[in-house]
């Protein structure tokens, strides 16, 4: 029985490998004709707003990108397909010698520090090739290959004691799965905590925002919201880029909000301040209190079902490894069983969309729809973000509603809102 459950296994994985990356062609190829079908001319719901030349950059910076994404996909599945039906993980823990936790960890490095160097070229071509092409690339190659070595160093630093911590209680207590699941969402809330102040600045310079009449229309619109955030700073991003964005970062007392020094360069005040708003209006309608728990709730899940696996050999054969281990363990669930919750993706990516309204709707209460709406499309045309889309494509992976969509439904509030602040 236990051979038949394998065989079935190994039959749905392949399967799985190939249809998931035959959808995903198919989407992006749906994208790019839809691109190609409004290149010629701007839609009529933005002819006022966005020049034909914003708008052919941006078809032809997503179609660059679609292009490049299509020629990666194939490459990932053939890693997949060596990984795994392949043997290539297999091949790999056996060359380690029998080290007990010492060989589950180099494993796990190991098998990382391959990925990583095989993502270089990708993301060489990605910054210095495409991202180039289209004047969005701004760095160096000093400040990538520094990038990379300190990602590097901080992965290691992070990663390698919490592999330990967990494979030891995978091997010496009954409950290892729930006690590493209670110490990974502890150490994750510490991460969180300490990224603005200690890990942030490792790879970009903040400095507080400096503009008077900005920084009290900001601590205003954030207070009426009813947070406190300890200070309002300006990030260096373009070092990097030359594309724009605001966030929140940290939680509680150490959280902070954060600008893009290139978004501050493009966007007007009232621009500025109906950005804010809708990301604060992420805070005030409990989106990230609500999306942490289902990631906790997804996260103890897997937590549980590794439990369950753990000891399953049809599990690990049924993925073509032929070795019971927590290293193994740790693999499948980190590479093969997020194949299997692809098809969810239209799922979370409807949550999203939704809430992304919701927090237009808080905005356009707090500052009026004008600015929100101004500020999105300078927005769209700095990040060369196309106003066009493919609705299935849209339906499956984007998490923010499509522009049209969005502006319209923003238009609809003219007139009715931006009281909040008076």
């Amino acid at each position: 029985m236990t051979n038949l459950y394998s065989y079935y296994f190994q039959v749905l994985f392949i399967a799985i490998i190939i249809t998931n990356h035959v959808i995903e062609i198919y989407l992006n190829r749906r994208q790019l004709r839809t691109l190609q079908i409004h290149q010629g001319e701007v839609p009529d719901a933005f002819k006022s707003s966005l020049s034909l030349p914003d708008h052919h950059k941006a078809i032809q910076y997503a179609t660059a990108k679609l292009k490049l994404t299509q020629i990666h996909l194939v490459w990932e599945a053939i890693l997949l397909l060596y990984w795994f039906p392949l043997r290539g993980a297999e091949k790999l823990i056996l060359l380690i010698p029998e080290w007990g936790i010492h060989r589950e960890v180099l494993f796990l490095v190991a098998f990382s520090a391959i990925q990583a160097v095989l993502a270089i070229p990708w993301s060489v071509y990605s910054t210095f090739v495409l991202e180039q092409r289209f004047g969005f690339n701004r760095t160096t190659p000093k400040l990538f290959i520094f990038d990379r070595l300190k990602g590097l160093v901080l992965g290691g630093l992070i990663a390698v004691p919490l592999l330990y911590g967990i494979i030891y209680l995978f091997q010496n207590v009954k409950m290892w799965w729930l006690l590493s699941f209670i110490g990974l969402t502890l150490f994750q809330f510490l991460l969180v905590w300490i990224y603005p102040t200690i890990i942030a600045p490792l790879f970009n310079k903040f400095h507080p925002l400096k503009e008077e009449a900005l920084k009290s229309e900001i601590e205003k619109l954030v207070g009426h919201a009813g947070f406190k955030a300890n200070g309002v700073f300006i990030m260096d991003a373009s070092r990097r880029t030359s594309h724009g964005n605001a966030y929140f970062t940290g939680f509680g007392q150490n959280k902070r909000i954060v600008f893009f020094d290139t978004l501050l360069k493009d966007l007007a005040k009232n621009e500025v301040l109906a950005i804010l708003a809708h990301e604060l209006g992420h805070l005030k309608l409990k989106h990230i209190p609500k999306s942490l728990v289902t990631s906790l709730i997804i996260s103890f899940f897997a937590f549980w079902l590794m439990g369950k696996l753990a000891n399953e050999n049809w599990f690990y054969t049924g993925h073509f490894i032929r070795i019971i281990s927590p290293g193994v363990l740790i693999l499948l669930f980190a590479q093969a069983i997020p194949l299997y919750s692809f098809w969810f993706t239209p799922v979370s990516s409807w949550i999203s969309r939704k809430r992304e309204f919701e927090a237009d709707a808080y905005a356009a209460q707090e500052t009026g729809p004008e600015d929100l709406i101004s500020g999105l499309i300078k927005l769209y045309q700095q990040n060369a973000n196309p106003v066009v889309v493919d609705k299935v494509y849209s339906t499956f992976y984007h998490s923010h509603p499509p522009a049209f969509e969005r502006i319209k439904k923003l238009k609809s509030f003219k007139g009715k809102t931006g009281q909040g602040l008076s």
